[in-house]
């Protein structure tokens, strides 16, 4: 009986010293375990692959979009990490420098690729409601969404076909006519501003856009001259619901006999 309780009194005694030796792997292995079995999913999202890849979003000091780096999940397909892009870019920056092009709440309804290069994206009806209007601001969502889906997938989309709430937008706040499928606009791209990491500040701009007179792209800018309808031409639609046309009826008799 005594050699028992002896042998047990060892094993505790060995146990607890490795325990004291090595507490920083059991507490490690412990809070390991704790995380994976309350949050598993935080600790997947922790390892999910990620690609960098960039937005673009209005200058707050220029009239320009700037370039502003991030990084994303990847998906399971390219078009699932293109949904992963547009979410951080209706999320909006977190550095200075920036203006958001997506109004705050709204909802990325589906993207899907058309034929041709075509990217149909699909946002809810807040990016109209919400949307500030002006010529400008309606620039810088139409041109930031378009080179956010063109510049980062080059090899599949060349154009993007705008719609809110299902149907292909031929505005977004009714300030600027949208006439067809976007393409990228380098001239609205900012090039003296280089990428700088994501959620930081880009240099100081110039005085470049006072020499101009172009007014500031601030999500409510609004230029002075009037801006033409923006959009190539008009592609048919993919899985977008149009009004049919006015047919006369099979078998009516002709009015004018």
């Amino acid at each position: 009986m005594l050699r028992k309780l002896a042998l047990a009194v060892l094993i505790v005694a060995v146990s607890g010293a490795l325990v004291w030796n090595f507490q920083e792997v059991v507490l490690d292995f412990l809070e390991r375990g704790r995380d994976a079995a309350l949050d598993p999913a935080r600790r997947g999202a922790a390892r999910a692959p990620s690609v960098k890849k960039t937005l673009y979003f209005a200058g707050a000091e220029e009239d320009l979009l700037v370039p502003y780096p991030v990084e994303v999940e990847i998906g399971k397909d390219n078009v699932d990490t293109l949904r992963n892009l547009l979410a951080a870019l209706i999320a909006g920056p977190k550095g200075e420098g920036y203006a958001p092009v997506i109004p705050k709440g709204t909802k990325l309804r589906v993207t899907f690729p058309g034929p041709d290069g075509v990217a149909y994206v699909d946002f809810d009806e807040t990016l109209r409601d919400d949307h500030p209007g002006g010529a400008w601001a309606e620039l810088m969502t139409a041109y930031g969404v378009a080179a956010t889906v063109v510049k980062n997938f080059p090899d599949l989309f060349d154009r993007v076909v705008l719609l809110i709430g299902g149907q292909e937008a031929q505005s977004i706040a009714g300030s600027l006519a949208i006439t067809g499928p976007l393409r990228v606009r380098e001239e609205l791209i900012s090039e003296r501003v280089s990428s700088p990491a994501a959620g930081g500040s880009p240099p100081a701009a110039s005085n470049e856009a006072a020499v101009s007179g172009q007014p500031p792209a601030s999500a409510v800018g609004v230029p002075k001259e009037t801006l033409p309808p923006v959009g190539s031409a008009p592609v048919d639609p993919v899985g977008v619901p149009q009004k049919k046309p006015d047919v006369d009826a099979v078998g009516a008799p002709d009015r004018g006999r």
